[in-house]
């Protein structure tokens, strides 16, 4: 099967246990497509106040808040020190998209590493692996994403001082 990567390596301004914490956060999640993609709670759901390792949430995402593209399962998984990068914490979200256009995706894996400096700064390493038939499309659509979420990223990190939100 056709596997693609899409893949970002940023130094963000903050301290790496609050990129950690705010990783978590779903408020952040948000933020990182707002307004162009709005990530809402599917029918019959809700956001939880934070991920944890294990919670899994149904999405619907909707261009400037009005038109359906679809869900999505958001399905977080911490991973072991073991299983992780040396000095890094890692989440995986093992979710999918369920409906829309990227639910042609065969396959689907995000993973975000947040590794501490010596300056006291994060790295925030983050790679979306999609595969199939309709990869090279997705990744046609999701690299120019990635590319304005690494930048959105920088900015909201620079505001995380104390509790992210």
């Amino acid at each position: 099967m056709l596997e693609l990567r899409i893949r970002s390596v940023i130094t963000i301004d903050c301290e790496p246990d609050l990129a950690w914490r705010s990783l978590h956060d779903p408020a952040v999640a948000a933020r990182l497509y707002a307004p162009a993609l709005q990530m809402r709670p599917a029918a019959g759901t809700r956001l939880p106040e934070r991920f944890e390792s294990g919670s899994r949430t149904d999405v619907a995402l909707l261009a400037f808040g009005i038109l359906p593209l679809g869900t999505q399962r958001i399905a977080i998984e911490d991973l072991s020190p073991a299983e992780a990068a040396p000095g890094a914490r890692t989440m995986r979200d093992a979710g999918r998209p369920l409906t829309g256009p990227l639910a042609l995706l065969r396959s689907w894996n995000h993973e975000i590493s947040v590794y501490a400096t010596r300056t006291g700064t994060a790295i925030w390493h983050e790679e979306l692996t999609i595969g199939g038939l309709f990869a090279p499309i997705g990744y046609l659509v999701l690299a120019p994403m990635w590319r304005v979420r690494a930048m959105k990223l920088r900015g909201l990190a620079k505001g995380w001082r104390g509790t992210p939100r």
